[in-house]
């Protein structure tokens, strides 16, 4: 094996974040295949990040935008996609007649019931994969490693 071949293979077998956003762009892939069998085809998880930033009296776009960590364009194209699938529909803001809120459709409320539903199935299926102990462990250590990354971030200039 080459230097360059051991130095790819060291840094593909530790790369944390390359493993984490591997795992997570399958559970994506495989939610939206699910989602889409189960009456909600146009619907993918970056809709998802909106959906449930969602305030129940309604959110502005640039306030979703932020808690997503998105642009405000990426978070005005979702915001009007879920509105022309009918997830979404858009309300004057009582407090400043210019700005818009966000806010759940039944369709959207339908939705997000359904989604709860299927990610305990999630835990379910992992747990069967891993115990509920390793699994539960897995959690803790995952939220203790976002946590510190969290913290890592906001310290950047």
């Amino acid at each position: 094996m080459t230097a360059h071949e051991e130095t790819t293979r060291q840094i593909t077998e530790k790369n944390l974040a390359g493993h984490v956003h591997y795992f997570s762009r399958l559970l994506a892939q495989l939610s939206e295949h699910r989602w889409a069998a189960d009456g909600y085809p146009e619907l993918r998880s970056g809709h998802v990040q909106l959906l449930r930033n969602l305030d129940p009296a309604g959110t502005r776009a640039t306030v979703l935008a932020h808690r997503a960590q998105v642009t405000k364009q990426t978070m005005g194209r979702l915001v009007k996609e879920l509105v022309g699938a009918g997830y979404l529909a858009l309300m004057p803001d009582a407090a400043d007649s210019r700005a818009q809120l966000v806010q759940l459709t039944h369709r959207g409320e339908t939705f997000l019931a359904y989604l709860a539903t299927t990610l305990v199935d999630l835990e379910q299926a992992f747990g069967r994969v891993l115990g509920i102990s390793r699994l539960a462990a897995f959690n803790a250590a995952l939220r203790e490693l976002t946590a510190f990354a969290e913290i890592r971030r906001q310290q950047l200039p």
